[in-house]
């Protein structure tokens, strides 16, 4: 498959499982790129971060540039973060493995992540909290639900939320959308699109009902489904409580120059044409 120009399209025939015009993002003016250039990072509302007093972020991987980022934009929130997966331990194995990278394959992107284990240590000593465990809708294999998440929080927190959790995201959605007042948006990177698209489809248009999407990117890592649309596409949401009125469509193009990156940079972009 040729992926140089590979674009969505909307479609308008019957039975097709994506409507792209269901996805296309509103008009939001102070959309900024938060986290690293590449995958880790996301295009989110400013204003949505400054009127947030938490940010809890779901899935860490080793990058937590977003979360970094994030407190620098609003240095009072509290940043809690959610991944199992991660350690120190992890993370100097991780960091060992950028160093081999550099020396042997001479990638000087690894060049800066060797100090992830340091990095890790610092960062969630000062400004971020770390629960190792995983997000689901009870408490096995040492998951922790939606509602424990928001306990750990002062009551009535306006809360930003970051979620990649590899396909989880639709055991937990239902639960966290019953604390739709409380949030300001959420970045999400959505998963098995190809295999789940009436999911995909309906689960969104449930956070329509609060929420706008602002922004929309394909993670070219995900792949594309066999309906022209990515397995992994990462949607902004921001509460309808920040517009004083319906806004109209959004006439950005999507990718948008200047604030978004692929997530490989070896890899060409999806685009969405609306």
């Amino acid at each position: 498959m040729d992926l140089t120009n590979l674009s969505a399209k909307t479609k308008s025939g019957i039975g097709d499982p994506i409507q792209l015009s269901d996805f296309h993002p509103v008009k939001c003016e102070t959309l900024t790129r938060v986290g690293c250039p590449n995958d880790g990072g996301y295009v989110v509302p400013l204003d949505a971060i400054e009127a947030a007093h938490a940010l809890v972020s779901f899935g860490l991987a080793h990058n937590w540039t977003f979360e970094r980022d994030f407190k620098r934009h609003n240095r009072d929130a509290i940043i809690h973060c959610y991944d199992h997966t991660v350690s120190l331990r992890t993370a100097f194995q991780f960091s060992i493995g950028q160093l081999l990278r550099f020396v042997f394959l001479f990638r000087t992107r690894s060049l800066r992540r060797i100090f992830t284990w340091i990095d890790y240590e610092l960062f969630f000593h000062s400004d971020g909290t770390h629960f190792k465990q995983r997000i689901g809708p009870d408490n096995q294999d040492n998951s922790a639900t939606i509602d424990d998440v928001f306990s750990r929080l002062p009551a009535g927190c306006p809360v930003f939320v970051k979620m990649d959790i590899e396909g989880s995201e639709y055991l937990v959605l239902d639960d966290l959308l019953r604390h739709s007042g409380n949030i300001t948006a959420m970045a999400i990177e959505f998963h098995d699109v190809d295999t789940h698209p009436g999911l995909f489809s309906s689960v969104v248009e449930k956070i329509k009902r609060d929420f706008y999407i602002v922004h929309i990117h394909g993670n070219n890592m995900g792949g594309i489904a066999p309906f022209n649309f990515p397995n992994a596409p990462e949607i902004t949401f921001l509460h309808r409580r920040f517009f004083d009125s319906a806004p109209s469509p959004s006439s950005s193009k999507y990718p948008t120059p200047g604030l978004d990156c692929p997530n490989n940079p070896r890899l060409p972009e999806f685009a969405f044409e609306f």
